[in-house]
Parts: structure tokens; C-alpha cells; sequence
């Protein structure tokens, strides 16, 4: 049997043995909450130089604020400057080619030649008077066609303040993920407002005029005729016959559809 003395001894080990257990615990969990702070800044940090590379975040809208917008806005307003347009028309009226660009305004593929190609177009052949633009609708990519028809009497109700190319090239640079539900009734009226001149109050009022609605049941109709099933369809009619294009287009391939159908 052990002495008094060993007794005494052994139980002081032990205390001194959880001491430093406890010790060792008390530092180990000091260093996770370190390294748990470290790792929140070093989150937060990641975000805002992500929030300051996009130059600007999103509205409550889901539209792009900041150096963003403005950016879509300066670019849209290169693009139009200067050429006439008069309800869905662009371009001159006396120009001898018209296109007619059946469009949706979801689709992705009209965001990409709109990006891609389109700023050419009006360049070459809009803007030396070779061809005038007719915006027409067709449902391809938006999911539901409420949605569908809200969009597109939104563009129209612009064209009556001869402003609908600014509504659209305006949508295509702010276009939501595909399939998302995001046109909502803020997206949309937050888009007129970054319509530089659009009177919001008579902007409204148009979208109740029976004939825009109308308009857009007329374009279905006018795409079935020209056999159109996709976006984007570019109907080029000239002196010399019809040209269509559709999908991803070219400028190159729009100029050779132009002089094909020029007298």
C-alpha cells in the first residue's frame, strides 16, 4: 500500500496534469476563434473587392446601379444617337431595305447579336441610309406569356414617345438569368426610368391602350407568316426579294443579305 506521502504526491499529479489539459484547451480554443475572425474579415474583404470590381450592385429591381447602368446607358446612347425612329421603326423611312427583327426580349441569343453584331449593323447600313429596322415580338425564350406580353407592351408603350430601340437595347444589357422570373413589374419600370427623356406618367398610361396588346398578337401572327421560329429572325425584304437570317447572326451576313436584296 502506498504512504500517506505517495497518496499526496500522486493526487497533486493528477491536479497538475488537468491543469495543463485545461490550460491546452483554454489555448486551443483561442485559437480557433482567431482563426474563425481571420477568416470572416478575410471573407468581408473578399466581397467588397468583388462588390467594387462589378462597379455597382442590383436595385431591389434586379437592374444593375452604379457604374454599371451608367455604363449600359452611355452605350446605348453611342448606339442610337442621332438616328430617327418612329414607333418600332429605326432608321429612315425612305431607306429601300427594310428588316424586320422579330425579337424577344428574354432571349438570350438577341442579347448576343445585339452585343456582337447589331452596333455594326446600324453603323453600316442603318446609318448610311441602306436599310431601315422593324421591331416585331416572338415568344421563344420567356417562360410565360403574361410575362411575355407585359415585356413586350412595356417596349411598345416607349415607342410611343419614339423611344421603344432605347427600351430594348436597354433590356438586352440588363437581361436577367433565362427562366428566373425577373421582368417583374419593378425590373420593367425601373428600366423606363433609365430611359434618358421617357415620361414615366404617359409611359404607363400607354401600356393600358388596347392596341399595344393588340400589336403583340399581330406579331405572332406576322412571325407564323414568315415562317419565324426563333429568335433572333431577321426578315430583309428589298427591291430584289427576301432574305431571312436567324440565330447567332453576323454583320457580315446581314451587309451580304442587304446588297443581295438592293437594287
Amino acid at each position: 500500500m502506498a504512504s500517506r506521502k505517495e497518496q499526496k504526491d500522486a493526487a497533486r499529479a493528477r491536479r497538475e496534469e488537468l491543469a495543463e489539459r485545461h490550460a491546452a484547451d483554454a489555448q486551443r480554443k483561442r485559437r480557433l476563434s482567431l482563426l474563425l475572425a481571420i477568416a470572416g474579415i478575410a471573407i468581408v474583404i473578399v466581397v467588397a473587392v468583388i462588390a467594387a470590381g462589378s462597379g455597382g450592385g442590383s436595385g431591389t429591381s434586379g437592374l444593375s446601379t452604379g457604374s454599371k447602368a451608367a455604363a449600359a446607358g452611355r452605350q446605348v446612347d453611342a448606339l442610337l444617337r442621332g438616328l430617327p425612329q418612329s414607333g418600332t421603326r429605326l432608321g429612315s423611312p425612305s431607306a429601300p431595305v427594310t428588316m424586320t427583327y422579330f425579337s424577344d426580349l428574354e432571349c438570350p441569343v438577341c442579347r448576343a447579336f445585339t452585343l456582337d453584331s447589331f452596333g455594326q449593323v446600324i453603323d453600316q447600313e442603318v446609318r448610311t441610309g441602306k436599310l431601315q429596322v422593324q421591331y416585331r415580338s416572338l415568344q421563344t425564350a420567356t417562360p410565360d406569356p403574361a410575362t411575355f406580353q407585359r415585356q413586350q407592351v412595356a417596349a411598345l408603350a416607349a415607342g410611343k414617345q419614339n423611344r421603344l430601340w432605347q427600351y430594348v437595347e436597354l433590356f438586352y444589357r440588363q437581361q436577367g438569368q433565362e427562366g428566373t422570373a425577373y421582368a417583374t413589374d419593378a425590373y420593367l419600370s425601373g428600366l423606363a426610368r433609365e430611359v434618358p427623356g421617357l415620361d414615366m406618367a404617359s409611359w404607363k398610361t400607354a401600356q393600358q391602350e388596347a392596341s399595344l396588346t393588340s400589336q403583340v398578337r399581330a406579331d405572332a401572327t406576322a412571325a407564323s407568316v414568315a415562317g419565324a421560329n426563333a429568335t433572333p429572325t431577321l426578315v430583309i425584304k428589298g427591291p430584289k426579294g427576301t432574305k431571312t437570317l436567324a440565330g447567332l447572326v453576323t454583320a457580315s451576313a446581314v451587309k451580304a443579305a442587304v446588297t443581295g436584296v438592293s437594287a
